[in-house]
């Protein structure tokens, strides 16, 4: 990457470089992580320690990639549990789906289109968020609130 920065390729080297420096957060406090949001407080230093590490100046408050910044900020019992919850989570809206598959009721047509459009909408962000961080805007909280319509319980 000796390439300058250009409008070609400013995306890729951002990029790498927060995702660098999150493995570098990651490596000097890799079971508890850095501490929830210290991210971008703890870029500069990072960057200035290491030499090798490519620049961005701009530490924009998240690494570019939501598993990376948890692992960061929270070290591996804190990506573990991450994933952990959206297995469980992905397990139960699975589970919920086949038992409305089997349920005649009026309201098991909308449960189910609520269910695939829940299902879609966390897969989508799963896969963005390895090349961005888009739980920033709310999202947690719009899935709460998708989860707890679908739940009846």
């Amino acid at each position: 990457l000796k390439e300058p920065v250009n409008d070609d390729n400013f995306a890729i080297i951002e990029r790498l470089a927060h995702w660098s420096a999150a493995l570098q957060m990651w490596s000097q406090a890799p079971w508890l992580g850095v501490g929830p949001g210290n991210y971008a407080t703890l870029y500069p230093a990072i960057i200035a320690q290491d030499t090798q590490l490519l620049r961005w100046p701009n530490p924009l408050g998240h690494a570019h990639n939501i598993y990376l910044n948890i692992l960061a900020e929270n070290g591996l019992v804190g990506l573990a549990s991450y994933l952990l919850f959206w297995v469980v989570a992905a397990g139960w809206l699975w589970r919920k789906l086949r038992l409305l598959a089997q349920t005649q009721a009026a309201h098991t047509v909308w449960n189910q289109a609520l269910a695939l459009g829940v299902i879609g909408v966390v897969a989508h962000l799963s896969i963005h968020n390895v090349v961005d961080n888009l739980f920033v805007q709310g999202n947690y909280l719009l899935i709460g609130f998708w989860l707890a319509l679908f739940d009846d319980d």
